[in-house]
């Protein structure tokens, strides 16, 4: 089964990081991406890493503007330390020689082999994909093509379009995320990727609404008494489960 490994550090880019699963997850499904706010309560965090890279056929290294210099709080250069497990996630993948994407965001640039520890060297040889927010939806479609190239596999399993969901799935997912991401984030990433990607969430949320009152309004224009009746309950089912959310 192909699967893809989002490697990244949370206070560098895990906004872009979030949004870069859920569109990806979007396209080839979710048991096909992984990014380890997914592991399971009681499970050894490095077991589960590892089992999770041994898996995977890319291996996505999201790299934001503080990557390469992000420091602990002990001022050590964190991509320096050998525990680190940004550079191990990296160091596995170069090992095991599957496909390798550094994925630039908010503008960063690729870092130079001198700029890197000698274990992550080859990283810097190997194509980079940029995202952009100006056109980040475009990027991603571009890049899933890519990937599709890559990996048989997921190329297989690409989809053209998600599937349809009911509006209270939906809102219940976007809400939940936002949650997590609030939670899990450092102070640091409450500014730059965490606030566009929520900003991107909840536009689409609100874009999805916004299209459903558009058709509900056409169906009751164009509609008999019974079509009608039944619409409302739909929209009255929906309301309720939203309400639920809160």
């Amino acid at each position: 089964m192909g699967a893809i490994f989002i490697s990244y550090r949370r206070d560098d880019s895990q906004g872009f990081a979030g949004r870069l699963e859920d569109d990806l997850s979007e396209i080839f499904g979710d048991a096909r991406v992984f990014r380890d706010r997914e592991i399971p309560a009681g499970v050894d965090f490095a077991t589960h890493l590892e089992a999770r890279l041994s898996e995977a056929e890319v291996v996505l290294v999201v790299i934001g503007g503080d990557w390469l210099d992000a420091k602990n709080s002990a001022g050590e250069r964190r991509l320096g330390l050998a525990d680190d497990w940004v550079r191990r996630e990296i160091e596995r993948a170069l090992a095991r020689e599957v496909a390798v994407v550094p994925v630039l965001v908010g503008g960063a640039a690729m870092p130079w082999p001198d700029q890197l520890p000698s274990s992550l060297r080859p990283l810097a040889g190997r194509q980079a994909f940029s995202v952009s927010d100006q056109r980040w939806r475009e990027n991603v479609d571009q890049l899933a093509e890519q990937l599709g190239r890559l990996s048989p596999a997921l190329a297989r399993h690409r989809r053209s379009a998600a599937a349809p969901r009911d509006l209270g799935a939906v809102l219940r997912d976007e809400i939940d995320a936002a949650r997590e991401a609030y939670r899990d984030a450092p102070a640091t990433s409450a500014r730059g990727g965490l606030g566009r990607w929520l900003a991107g969430r909840l536009g689409k949320a609100f874009s999805l609404v916004i299209g459903l009152a558009v058709i509900y309004i056409l169906i009751r224009a164009l509609g008999d008494a019974q079509t009608n009746r039944m619409m409302d309950k739909v929209i009255a089912t929906t309301i309720e489960q939203v309400m639920q959310l809160f």
